[in-house]
């Protein structure tokens, strides 16, 4: 079962009017917030990953 462009325009339809337009553009600047949020915390780990890896890399190793 394949969703067409006329069932999709009516789904649209009516959840824009039951939700409301100004609701929908806070869901979606709150649901966009929250990717950057999480994009920009996920760069700094690995970030810091890449940073302590090479510092293993640079150490010589431990003398028993």
């Amino acid at each position: 079962m394949t969703l067409g462009a006329l069932e999709a325009l009516l789904i649209l339809s009516i959840v824009l009017l039951l939700i409301g337009p100004r609701r929908i553009a806070a869901m979606g600047r709150s649901l966009g917030r929250g990717i950057r949020d999480f994009k920009l915390e996920f760069g700094k780990q690995n970030e810091k990953e890449e940073l302590s890896g090479k510092e293993d890399e640079e150490r010589p190793p431990p003398k028993p």
